[in-house]
């Protein structure tokens, strides 16, 4: 009964600053999406609602990296607690070791990692496609949406660009229009103009006072053109659409779809002549979302025994500090995450090794604080 008495107590010190370490680390990833969601209600007129569904979303992926690191922040806030009114040299004083005194938190770390496994697998993927064909309609609807000012955008074969854009009224200001086809280069350069859509769904752009350069391959000829207004028609493929809202890319499939995929490449690479290196980094990619699906969450787990070590170590409750080593440990965590794919795409060393190097780097740091706290 002290046992099971002691397992609730410790666990209930942990959830309640995990939730808050839930709601700020999932705000601030949040605060990144915040320009851009305003920018769609102020300016491209999209209603509330639809920016809602967009942030619906977007929330599964976020919390795919913000649970794990809730669980050290909120383990770290707990333990240090702990430690810091002498709750944990209570317990050890009464014959509890460390490790057992956390068993409760572990336990809840790993039904949380087997939850994030399929999370992961399951309702991120879903999640990402559905936001991507959310934004296509976005796009399908309001199609000046997609072009933002001072970066050029594509749409089809064009290449556009603009300094300055009005998206209610539709004028724009410095704009540059390039098309490159295998007869030559057209660019077109106006001051300002109006983009609108018409019935036929072409985007239109009416010109006032520019130039059209025009470069012909063939004959090799340039020609400048001076204009005072000027009308260019873009096509809008909504059959290109319907292609991007059946295809699917790694982060919106599950497991099973990229081990398929993963087959079905590695048959390929091994039954053709010229070794395409383009096919070994998408196989490398392929793996590389397979195994990131596992790392992430496993790393909770690691967590939870790296704030006990550091929380009895510290000795300081609180979130500031516990978000204070936590910014440390995060920043490191995802360098070698982000380094680690991007070698693993590149081929530069396994997958495989790639996304879990992160994990056996923080075991090794837990198990070096583990030997430190035993001779202290």
């Amino acid at each position: 009964m002290p046992f099971k008495t002691l397992d609730r107590y410790v666990l209930g010190a942990t959830v309640k600053p995990f939730f808050g370490a839930l709601a700020v680390t999932t705000m601030i990833l949040l605060l990144d999406r915040i320009f851009d969601l305003m920018d769609m209600i102020i300016k491209k007129g999209v209603p509330i609602d639809v920016v809602a569904q967009v942030v619906l979303y977007s929330l599964p992926f976020i919390f795919s990296m913000t649970i794990p690191m809730s669980v050290f922040v909120g383990s770290l806030v707990a333990f240090g607690r702990l430690a810091q009114e002498n709750e944990f040299l209570a317990i050890l004083s009464s014959g509890i070791s460390l490790n057992r005194s956390i068993a409760s938190v572990v336990l809840a770390a790993v039904i949380l990692t087997l939850f994030m496994f399929w999370f992961n697998d399951r309702v991120v993927p879903e999640s990402n496609h559905r936001l991507k064909n959310l934004l296509l309609d976005i796009y399908r609807k309001r199609p000046t949406a997609q072009i933002r000012q001072g970066t050029f955008s594509r749409i089809g074969p064009f290449w556009v660009y603009v300094g300055e854009k009005d998206d209610k009224s539709g004028e724009v200001k410095d704009v540059i229009i390039q098309q490159i086809t295998s007869d030559g280069t057209q660019t077109v350069l106006a001051g300002s103009g109006v983009m609108f859509v018409d019935r036929d769904r072409r985007l239109n752009f009416l010109l006032h006072g520019g130039e059209i350069h025009e470069y012909l391959s063939r004959s090799r000829t340039y020609r400048r053109v001076n204009f005072k207004e000027y009308r260019l028609q873009i096509p809008l493929n909504d059959e290109m659409i319907r292609k991007q809202r059946e295809w699917r890319s790694t982060r919106e499939k599950s497991v099973a779809m990229l081990l398929e995929e993963k087959r079905e490449m590695e048959r390929r690479w091994l039954e053709s002549e010229r070794k395409d290196r383009g096919l070994l980094r998408r196989i490398n990619t392929v793996k590389v979302e397979i195994h990131k699906k596992f790392a992430m969450p496993v790393a909770g787990i690691i967590f939870v025994f790296l704030a006990a070590y550091i929380g009895f170590l510290m000795r300081r409750g609180g979130y500031g500090p516990a978000f204070g080593v936590s910014f440390f440990v995060f920043i490191i965590y995802y360098v070698f995450l982000i380094t680690g794919e991007d070698l693993g795409k590149r081929g530069i060393i396994p997958p495989e090794v790639g996304m879990w190097w992160a994990n056996a780097f923080y075991t090794a740091i837990t198990f070096i604080l583990y030997r430190f706290w035993v001779r202290a």
